[in-house]
């Protein structure tokens, strides 16, 4: 059978596909016919009936200087009518291949391919519908190129019409596993200035390795000297065994940024050993200079407060990097097997639940599978959004005792897994959780709790607008796919999602007794947090306060997100460690995820070879991906400050903090139905603006959260902003007024105090003397396609109206004037009691403050743009008299967005970290309350003029500006 032609892509006019798509128009260097593509392309056009071929083949061209990820999208004619079609009763696999630079020739085997559901085998009788993804082109770059559509009789061997060439890449796609590899390398020719760069590198490390061991003769540490080396066989070695680094463009980048490195390191160590620098002389009347640690004991380790402390009582920070345990990476990172996650809340993963005895029990008794729910299963245990695992839908009931038995024996039969490893320190029940099911037992259960919440049906009426006669009537609201009806009650909702976090935290201290069983003492922790800065909270059954108050011994956080480790530290009840076990971001935001209390920090990933379903994850990855081979070794050098300055970071960890963001439980249970998928809801926009303000004004933020308002504990601030929480209890209302009334300071951002949690209209600003009367709103327009994170959710963008703009025109004589922007939600206000401190151009107040009892309340009628939010918080941390002995500026005295800095005083220097993350190089210029007669950066160990300079973007600095206290007395004298 000869390979069927689809289509050659020569035409320009391309009638039977829509998308971006411009035939003839590619632009291959042989000059092969093309087409140029942009985004998804899709038709039904094509012949049907694909039957007898082995695969369906196509070639890329990818013009731009670095690896992507596209995807194909296959239905048949059950596929478009069947009612799964949602649920993935098709072929969807938007990000399979990974397209290198240059020419990638693309076989994706079709006898047999698996529906994305995992039910069937695709029909290739009538194949109706075709699509095709790429990247859209950056600014000023050329299209992807896609060139000889076709069915072909091989089934994992490129044909003829590839018109292959050695040096190319060839992408193979079976079912959800790809390979990706360079075509006949033992044929292709290097280019004469490659084959020099080689020669260069490869003696260059020879000579840099003589001067690393004639260092180490002298007792000179040399690990920093040490990741040139791993990064010069990385360019060497590694990287051109990678299709998608096996270009010329490639090589040189690899090639020449490794020598580059090597000769630096190299030029160091020999001025050093010849005496041409001296390092600090290491005597009795110095200050050591501060070496890289062993790694830590990790069976000596205990846990004390915020830190686990070696035997010593000093902080112990583990940077780990994924899947190593053993090899080249342990001479920077710790040993990944610190933590385990034990699978001990649904009794397996995706990988292994056909050998646990809950996958026996779910198929053999009833009532095992969940009911009322078909969005993403929360790893309890797998659906068709799983991301790896056999194919089949296995999501369990934990109302179920058959299941709770299960979970309870695979517990016991996987102990000796772990229980007898002193190398852990903890031990994860799950993560990246969530959970929702409307069982019967799940509903009695619910409607026990209603009646305790409620007291009598009549009040549970009047709060949700219903009729029932008793509490056996109430029903929750029910779902569609990822959330409520459309038109779900909203004030019955609230209930349900709340009672839900309840049960799901009982489940997870089930959990937990289970587990402590078996080990008394082990340190564990579970949860799921994005789930707490996500719109799709209310379905989740996530309440980190409950489950690190009730359930958590150590904390679990994954990722580089900042606000939430501040936000998860405030919810404790008692200072205990952050744990990160896959840590999804780069290392540029390592030191501030420190900074901000994270105890130990393990990184996905760095695989053993490339990811064989997630080409994502492979581009992420620091010596397989994308990034520089110089970023690739900051990743080690930033591994070793870790170790090197694990006292000097810990000691940031205390800093006061005297201002809080409300954290509203109300706000993420109460959503609109529609926003419940998007990327952000007005409360998490408005939390996350008012955070990242606040954290670059040289001060310390955290949160306070409703329960803790309840309970008083509000002595420690001095003022509290609240974001967006347009709705709120009446008992919470009252603990802010007590708060401010006894002299406290609020800022209020719109829209907030409107509605109760049963979504009511509430009176709260009239009590403060502000009364609404219109409101302007930007209109939702639509939204995007869903887009699976990382931790296997989904969600999708928002596409609103345009927003009104308005520009501050006066300020009341005790506010110096600034550049005050407003744009988005607006409200017309008019106040008792109060001034306007900022007006529109029309005398509209735009910021308000109105005094109450011995405290102050700031209103802003609208929500100020990024700089004038920070100028704003800026004024308000002043008249609130927040302490700041530092100020970080530039060089004409104005603060700058997006860096943030800490000062840590200690008894004869001040220890100050800028992270700059504003998206350029900036000037700074630190400012203390206290004499600087000596400045050095800890990283670099470089001494500085002046407390001033450049920091480039996602660069972090550590200073000690060290006072002499000679000068003191002198002074005296």
């Amino acid at each position: 059978m000869a390979s069927l032609l689809l289509d050659d892509f020569t035409l320009k006019d391309r009638e039977g596909w829509e998308g971006r798509i411009e035939g003839g128009q590619g632009r291959f260097p042989d000059g092969r016919a093309s087409a140029a593509i942009r985004g998804r392309i899709v038709t039904e056009q094509l012949p049907q009936n694909w039957s007898g071929y082995g695969s369906l083949q196509f070639t890329l061209h990818n013009p731009w200087d670095r690896a992507v990820v596209g995807g194909i999208e296959l239905f048949d004619g059950l596929s478009l009518e069947s009612p799964e079609l949602e649920f993935g009763d098709y072929v969807e696999r938007p990000k399979s291949l990974l397209i290198g630079e240059g020419i990638t020739h693309v076989v994706i085997r079709i006898d047999p391919i698996q529906t994305t559901q995992g039910t069937r085998i695709l029909d290739l009788g009538q194949v109706v519908r075709v699509a095709i993804r790429v990247p859209e082109p950056g600014e000023g770059e050329q299209p992807i190129s896609i060139a000889s559509l076709r069915l072909s009789p091989e089934h994992e061997e490129i044909d003829g019409i590839a018109y292959a060439r050695p040096g190319d890449s060839v992408l193979v796609m079976r079912h959800l596993d790809i390979s990706c590899f360079t075509y006949e390398p033992e044929n292709y020719r290097e280019p004469e200035d490659v084959v020099r760069l080689y020669r260069e590198l490869t003696l260059e490390k020879e000579k840099l390795q003589d001067v690393i061991d004639t260092a180490e003769i002298n007792g000179k540490q040399t690990l920093y000297a040490r990741v040139a080396l791993v990064t010069a066989d990385i360019a060497l070695k590694s990287r051109p065994n990678l299709a998608w680094h096996f270009s010329p463009r490639a090589k040189r980048s690899n090639l020449s940024g490794a020598l580059s490195l090597a000769r630096e390191e190299r030029y160091n160590l020999e001025r050093l050993l010849s005496s041409f620098r001296h390092e600090d002389d290491e005597d009795d009347s110095n200050l050591p200079i501060p070496l890289v640690k062993p790694i830590p004991d990790f069976k000596s380790l205990k846990i004390e407060g915020k830190a686990f402390v070696d035997t010593s009582g000093k902080p112990a920070l583990v940077c780990a990097m994924s899947y190593h345990n053993e090899g080249t990476l342990l001479q920077f990172f710790s040993p990944e097997r610190h933590k385990l996650e034990i699978y001990a809340v649904g009794g397996g993963s995706r990988y292994d639940i056909e050998w646990s005895p809950v996958y026996e029990a779910f198929h053999n008794y009833p009532g095992t599978e969940r009911v009322g729910w078909r969005g993403w299963c929360g790893h309890l245990i797998k659906d068709q959004w799983a991301m790896g695992g056999r194919k089949e839908n296995v999501v369990i009931c934990l109302e179920n005792q058959h299941i709770l038995e299960a979970i309870d024996s695979y517990n016991r039969i996987h102990a000796d897994d772990w229980r007898n490893d002193p190398s852990l320190m903890y031990v994860i029940l799950g993560y990246e959780l969530s959970y929702m099911c409307y069982c019967e037992d799940s509903l009695r259960r619910f409607r026990e709790w209603l009646s305790n919440r409620h007291g009598n049906i009549g009040a549970l009426n009047d709060k949700w607008g219903t009729e029932y006669k008793d509490f056996n009537e109430a029903e929750p609201p029910r779902t569609v796919v990822f959330g409520p009806e459309p038109d779900a009650n909203r004030a019955a909702w609230f209930d349900w999602a709340d009672w839900n976090t309840r049960r799901f935290t009982d489940h997870l201290h089930w959990s937990r007794d289970s587990v402590r069983k078996l080990h008394p003492v082990i340190p564990i922790c579970a949860g799921g947090t994005h789930s707490m800065i996500s719109p799709l909270n209310s379905t989740t059954g996530i309440d980190e306060e409950m489950i690190i108050n009730e359930v958590d011994d150590v904390i679990l956080h994954e990722g580089n997100d900042i606000l939430s480790i501040d936000l998860l530290h405030a919810l404790s009840e008692k200072p205990k460690p952050i744990v990160d076990p896959e840590h999804g971001g780069r290392c540029s935001r390592w030191l501030l995820n420190y900074f901000h209390g994270k105890s130990t920090l393990s990184m996905f990933w760095w695989p053993k070879q490339p990811s064989r379903q997630f080409p994502n994850s492979t581009l992420n990855a620091p010596m397989h991906g994308n990034m520089d081979i110089e970023f690739v070794a900051e990743h080690l050098r930033t591994a070793l400050d870790v170790r090197r300055l694990n006292e000097e970071i810990a000691a940031f960890w205390d800093i006061p903090k005297e201002t809080a963001i409300l954290y509203s439980k109300t706000n993420m249970l109460q959503v609109p139905p529609e926003l419940m998928n998007a990327k952000s809801t007005p409360f998490l926009t408005a939390l996350r603006e008012a955070y990242d303000a606040a954290r670059c004004l040289d001060a310390g933020i955290t949160f306070i959260s409703e329960k803790q308002l309840l309970a008083g504990k509000t002595d420690r601030f001095k003022s509290i902003i609240l974001p967006a929480v347009k709705h709120l209890p009446e008992a919470v209302f009252e603990a802010l007024d007590r708060f401010v009334r006894s002299g406290g300071h609020i800022l209020v951002l719109p829209e907030s105090l409107v509605r109760d949690e049963y979504n009511r209209p509430a009176d709260y600003l009239k009590r403060w003397g502000i009364s609404v009367s219109k409101v302007e709103l930007p209109e939702i327009k639509g939204f995007g396609e869903f887009v699976q994170r990382y931790d296997q959710n989904l969600e999708r963008n928002v596409q609103y109206g345009t927003a009104r703009k308005i520009t501050a025109a006066k300020f009341h004589p005790t506010m110096t004037p600034w550049s005050f922007r407003m744009s988005g939600v607006f409200q017309e206000l008019s106040i008792s009691g109060g001034e306007a401190i900022a007006e529109g151009p029309s005398s509209e107040p735009m910021l308000v403050r109105v005094p109450i009892g011995s405290g102050v309340v700031w209103y802003a009628a609208g929500m100020p743009e990024k700089d004038s939010l920070a100028e704003l918080v800026d004024r308000f941390f002043t008249e609130s008299g927040i302490d700041r002995p530092l100020k970080v500026t530039d060089e004409d005295g104005r603060r700058v967005s997006g860096l943030e800095a800490r000062l840590v005083r200690r008894r004869h220097d001040d220890l100050v970290y800028l992270v700059n993350e504003s998206g350029r190089t900036v000037d700074y210029r630190i400012q203390t309350d206290r004499a600087i007669h000596e400045i050095r950066e800890l990283r670099s160990l470089k001494y500085y003029k002046e407390a001033a300079g450049q920091i480039k973007d996602g660069q972090t600095l550590l200073f000690s500006l060290r006072e002499d206290p000679s000068v003191r007395f002198q002074k005296k004298k």
